[in-house]
């Protein structure tokens, strides 16, 4: 866990799907006529001037592209490259966090996605004024991780688990039956526990106003 208690205004739904704000062109091709021009070039059958016309690579793009041998197009949206290791870190954690019944919502992640960049020391061009990355970011990421679902929080508490709701007992039985065979609890009972309640939130309520106060 790396992240402390958050403030965090709960904004409007935004579409899944980045839409570009503006008509540039940059960047639009096919990586599929990258590699076709990049093999062409490399292996004597074109000039870069010609497969550049031929695919429609900008020149400049294809002589550094067969320089490198990189034929990956990459993100063009603003934002952040955390690289797909920091990536699949960063989603594993919030479907963790999912699965231990504390849904995030996209403004909960704006903020972990920049706090995990602050803390990783990864370059980003997140707003640091307001300490959270971009709405574009944010449906680019959903869009290549569509395994994470985003909702408003429903605030399950143990008052409403103890009110011997049949549907909430089956759940938390549920979720504790799993973290016991997740840490192979039933062949350590010794790394078992009891304590008190008091200093534990159990109850993860959407705040007033719009406001949600999220313990991580």
């Amino acid at each position: 866990m790396f992240f402390g208690v958050l403030k965090i205004d709960v904004q409007a739904q935004m579409p899944n799907k980045y839409v570009r704000k503006s008509v540039n062109i940059r960047g639009n091709w096919s990586e599929e006529n990258l590699i076709n021009a990049v093999n062409n070039v490399s292996n004597g059958n074109m000039s870069v001037r010609r497969a550049s016309l031929t695919f429609n690579i900008p020149r400049k793009t294809l002589e550094r592209r067969v320089k490198t041998g990189n034929t990956v197009k990459g993100s063009m949206g603003p934002g952040c490259n955390f690289g797909k290791e920091n990536e699949d870190r960063l989603s594993r954690y919030i479907l963790n966090m999912q699965s231990r019944g504390f849904p995030l919502t996209r403004d909960d992640l704006r903020t972990i996605a920049f706090q995990f960049a602050e803390q990783m020391n990864i370059k980003h061009r997140f707003n640091k004024e307001v300490g959270k990355a971009g709405y574009d970011w944010l449906c680019l990421f959903l869009s290549r991780n569509p395994q994470i679902s985003v909702r408003k929080s429903e605030g399950v508490s143990l008052a409403r688990t103890t009110a011997m709701n049949r549907k909430e007992v089956d759940e938390y039985f549920g979720l504790l039956e799993q973290i016991m065979t997740d840490y192979s609890l039933f062949e350590k009972p010794a790394n078992i526990f009891n304590i008190d309640e008091t200093g534990l939130q159990l109850n993860n309520r959407p705040g007033e106003r719009g406001v949600l106060y999220l313990q991580l």
